[in-house]
């Protein structure tokens, strides 16, 4: 059983309705969830839920939601833009602070893009981004107006927008301390990528490449070790209240 309770419900975004979930946690600290390309709030093989019960444990609320056209959100994921998906996470993470909140930023490939565009834009506590992809190659758009992925589509723009994010830029703007993960045999975030992102770190930013590791389908054992330290990281940077804050 779930150390706190969750509860589902639906937050209006931009004028469009978003599936969400709440775990509760103790005090005013707060993580926001982002889910990947093609992904939804649980995350890949569950693992937004099993770290957002694992903070829970810490006393620490976790907001997990579907972006527009993903998960249980209503409308067609073909109209998704990347643009859209930070806009989303500005906005609900600019709620959450005006209700008193702390608030930690968790994105997971296209979602921890967009986690690190949204930190560039607002202060947040900290971040901790799951195989981002910072698109540094270039985009040729589908003559089709559409990219079709694992039965999917979505328009040419989505990738247009992230593509043209320039996410290593938008890294190097974000003050809170990051935890970065990657695989080095991810199949979908290329070694340039990669590489582009970690030379963009900072002194105050943790950053996992892990030998071997996948995109996103890791073993139940390889995900465990991921989620302990990202838990870890958030923890130490977002301390109960009257704690000492980690170092950077």
């Amino acid at each position: 059983m779930p150390s706190h309770p969750e509860s589902s419900f639906d937050v209006t975004v931009a004028g469009r309705s978003l599936a969400a979930v709440l775990h509760e946690g103790d005090d005013d600290r707060l993580v926001v969830f982002c889910h990947g390309f093609r992904g939804e709030k649980t995350g890949p093989n569950r693992t937004f839920v099993r770290a957002a019960r694992t903070l829970a444990t810490h006393g620490i609320a976790s907001l997990r939601f579907d972006q527009h056209g993903s998960g249980d959100s209503p409308g067609d994921f073909l109209d998704s833009r990347f643009t859209d998906w930070v806009d989303t996470i500005v906005t609900l993470t600019r709620e959450q602070q005006a209700r008193g909140r702390r608030v930690a930023l968790f994105g997971q490939s296209m979602g921890g893009s967009a986690v690190i565009c949204a930190a560039a834009r607002i202060s947040v506590e900290a971040l901790v981004a799951w195989v981002p992809d910072a698109s540094t190659d270039v985009f040729v758009p589908d003559p089709a107006g559409y990219v079709e992925e694992g039965g999917q589509r979505v328009g040419n723009a989505f990738w247009e927008d992230a593509h043209a994010a320039d996410v290593p830029a938008r890294f190097r703007e974000v003050d809170a301390p990051c935890h970065l993960v990657f695989g080095t045999a991810d199949e979908y975030v290329s070694t340039a990528n990669r590489e582009a992102l970690v030379t963009a770190a900072g002194p105050h930013d943790r950053v996992d490449v892990l030998e071997g590791f996948p995109h996103s389908a890791w073993t139940y054992e390889q995900a465990e070790g991921v989620i302990a330290r990202s838990v870890d990281f958030l923890t130490a940077h977002l301390p109960g209240p009257g704690a000492a804050v980690a170092p950077g």
